[in-house]
């Protein structure tokens, strides 16, 4: 007999809801983590759910959202670079795991359900309380069960008998199992394996972080690999572009500002999600710059409920930099080109179309809100190079099915008594990021899956 029916190794957001699910179906549980603190990566984020069909979105006046529209818009929206049958499960499973969430004491208000990014109903569900309140949750559901979680102990390897895996090894100790769940996150705080797997955040040349706890160092894919587990999703996930002022996370910046390409090209409407803004400037060279005038600078003030970016896109932060040469400077639009590498033509044509869209009061060509817009008419004028170099979510990792069971590399086929949810899998978040809730909904989706699905298994 095994020491226990299911060895989950993460006590992040999957792994919690791993436990809880598979304790419900009568499975003994024992949850490993590397950290002295459960929550992972779901406890520093926003919380976001993504789903579709819900009772949130009928109170706030978009009754009739479906999964069968979540999943051609998710789809869509990848280009189809995304695991079609996991995918679907994603979409129909979303609703009511945001249920199942509710039922476990996490609010989400239908005045906090919001767009992420271009699909027709809002479907990102932010809860009260951020991510921490699904942490909180979920916690209070394991002590009520009785789920140990042993904190600070980092799994070293998994053991396996006939292609089996039959449980983990740490600190030097076996402990068997009828199952073992992979919940251990991405590979943020992994510079080799960012470097390897998600080579786009290194384009810009910037300093390339991450906001993801010290212990998401890529720990579950190299053990899975072990057992012989396939991966997926190079250069998935989401990336920022930054400032590099300091690490501050900035997914939205203000609409006055004008992004431009490295020749000096307007190309994107600056208030799009920067699930849009990063892989279009990728498509446009390795970074971009972000171009104002001084009337612009000198007035540029956060707004008192910015959530993000406030410390950079400030006067005292901007001029500050200038001085220190990372904001370029210069008294005319020609010699900002000559200060960037833009060509000066095209720059300055740039330039004088934006003004008269200003003037004019519409956004000729990229339709941003007119109330936001500035022109660029007050020297001295300033360029701020934009890096693709904040890793926010990797995409990058073990190939699962539907049933979140880890597949092997050779041929396909599950590895018998292996699972995995959140960003340890590499099958759910495509070739770009969907918005606010891919990410904390895939974890939680999959953990509950996998937690289920591992308690059915042979014990």
């Amino acid at each position: 007999m095994p020491d226990v029916d299911i060895v989950i190794v993460g006590a992040g957001g999957a792994g919690l809801a791993a436990a809880v699910s598979a304790a419900d179906e009568g499975a003994s549980v024992l949850v490993v983590e590397a950290a002295d603190r459960v929550g992972g990566a779901t406890a520093l984020a926003g919380g976001s759910f993504m789903a579709a069909g819900t009772a949130q979105q009928a109170a706030a006046g978009h009754p009739g959202d479906s999964a069968d529209e979540f999943y051609d818009y998710y789809m869509t929206f990848n280009r189809w670079d995304a695991d079609p049958a996991v995918v679907r499960r994603f979409c129909d499973r979303a609703e009511p795991t945001l249920r199942w969430l509710e039922g476990l004491g996490v609010e989400f208000a239908p005045e906090n359900l919001y767009r992420a990014g271009l699909e027709r109903s809002p479907r990102s569900h932010r809860p009260t309380g951020a991510g921490r309140a699904i942490v909180r949750a979920l916690g209070a559901a394991c002590a009520e069960r009785g789920i140990e979680i042993a904190l600070g102990n980092r799994v070293d390897g998994l053991t396996a008998e006939d292609g089996r895996v039959t449980g983990v090894r740490a600190r030097g100790e076996d402990l068997t199992a009828a199952a073992v769940v992979l919940t251990t996150g991405g590979f943020g705080a992994n510079p080799d394996m960012v470097a390897a797997h998600y080579p786009d955040a290194a384009r810009g040349g910037g300093e390339v972080w991450s906001p993801a706890p010290a212990t998401c160092a890529g720990d579950g894919i190299a053990l899975a690999e072990g057992a012989g587990a396939g991966t997926t999703g190079r250069n998935h996930g989401e990336l920022l572009l930054t400032p590099g002022f300091g690490r501050d996370l900035e997914p939205f910046v203000p609409g006055w500002l004008v992004y431009v390409t490295e020749d000096g090209r307007r190309f994107v409407n600056e208030l799009a999600p920067h699930t849009v803004i990063t892989p279009l400037a990728l498509t446009h060279g390795d970074a971009c710059w972000a171009v104002f005038d001084d009337a612009a600078c000198r007035s540029a003030a956060a707004a008192p409920d910015a959530p993000f970016g406030a410390g950079s896109w400030v006067a005292g932060t901007l001029l500050a930099e200038a001085e220190r040469g990372r904001v370029r400077t210069a008294p005319t639009i020609a010699g900002l080109a000559a200060r960037t590498g833009m060509d000066p033509v095209t720059l300055a044509a740039t330039v004088a179309r934006y003004n008269a869209d200003c003037a004019a009061g519409a956004d000729s060509r990229f339709f941003k809100d007119p109330a936001v817009m500035k022109p660029i008419a007050a020297p001295p004028f300033y360029a701020v190079r934009m890096v693709p170099s904040v890793v926010a979510v990797t995409g990058y990792g073990l190939r699962t099915d539907p049933d979140a069971r880890v597949l092997r590399a050779a041929d396909g086929e599950p590895v018998p008594g292996l699972y995995a949810a959140g960003e340890v899998s590499g099958s759910v978040l495509g070739a770009q990021y969907v918005g606010g809730g891919n990410a904390v909904g895939s974890a939680l989706i999959f953990g509950r899956i996998a937690g289920r699905a591992a308690a059915a298994g042979p014990r």
